[in-house]
Formats: structure tokens, sequence, C-alpha cells
């Protein structure tokens, strides 16, 4: 197995914290973005929605009545988790493509997100989760000092 990290579990610690929670701007003047809040919380912009890849903050989002389920378009169960590429209006704000995973804990999202940008920073990484094959696409970000960052990544299939 290739070596991602070649480094002690302190400085993964510190890349982790710096990957995920790098306060950076995504075309407006300020600091107001980060991989974590894009993937996990999602974003509008111009009358967009972006990221929101977390199905915990989705099912909350729906509760509020900010968020409307309009239906899956493919379904992938892996036994103690689904994957669903879905539909659904966000604050009014139509995303008519999304993946998320469902059931899942926003560890091992966090986890698999992480080893696939170490793996292929800026690529679709396969794998197989419980025999079924899978992606994640990533894609960097250049943040402060030239820092390479995660502006997005997601699940696929």
């Amino acid at each position: 197995m290739k070596c991602l990290f070649n480094e002690d579990r302190q400085a993964f610690k510190e890349w982790l914290a710096k990957t995920w929670f790098t306060l950076y701007s995504r075309g407006f003047r300020t600091k107001s973005s980060s991989a974590f809040e894009h993937v996990f919380l999602g974003e509008l912009k111009q009358n967009q929605v972006s990221g929101l890849h977390n199905w915990l903050f989705f099912n909350d989002q729906e509760k509020n009545n900010n968020l409307n389920y309009m239906g899956w378009m493919r379904y992938e169960d892996f036994g103690k988790g689904s994957l669903l590429k879905l539909h659904y209006t966000w604050k009014n704000v139509d995303k008519p493509v999304g993946t998320l995973f469902v059931g899942t804990s926003p560890e091992l999202e966090l986890s698999l997100y992480s080893i696939c940008y170490l793996a292929r920073p800026g690529e679709k990484c396969n794998f197989k989760l419980n025999g079924k094959p899978l992606f994640i696409q990533s894609y960097t970000f250049t943040g402060p000092k030239s820092q390479k960052l995660i502006g997005s990544i997601y699940p696929g299939v």
C-alpha cells in the first residue's frame, strides 16, 4: 500500500485542520468559506447551490423547511449506508443534481474524502465500498499563501 502521508501524527492533524478549515474567499473579498463548510454545510452563491454533500445537514435543513427533496436519480446501497444522486431545492434555490452518502457517519465521510484527496488531489478516486464501485471526485483550490486546499469533494457512482 502506498504511504499517503510521511510525517508524524501531529503533522497529520495539522494537515487535516489546514485542509478542511482554512478560510478562503470564493470570489468575494472576505474569507468566508472552507472545504468543510462547502462539503458538509453547503453554500449559496449567485443563486446557485454549491456543495452540501452531507445527509445529516441535509436532513436538518429539510426538517426546518429550508430544503425540499425532489427525488432521486440513482441509489446505491452499501449495507450500512447508501449513496444518493438526487434533486432538491435549498432556500428556494434549485440544485438539479447532487450526491450524498446516507446513513454514514461524518467521520467516515471525512476520512474517505481525506484519503482520496491525499491519493488523487483534483482527480477521480475510484474504490469499492462493501463490494460496490464508487468514486470520490475532488477539485483543488489555491488558498492563502499558495496552499493547495480542497475546493470541492463529493461522492459519485
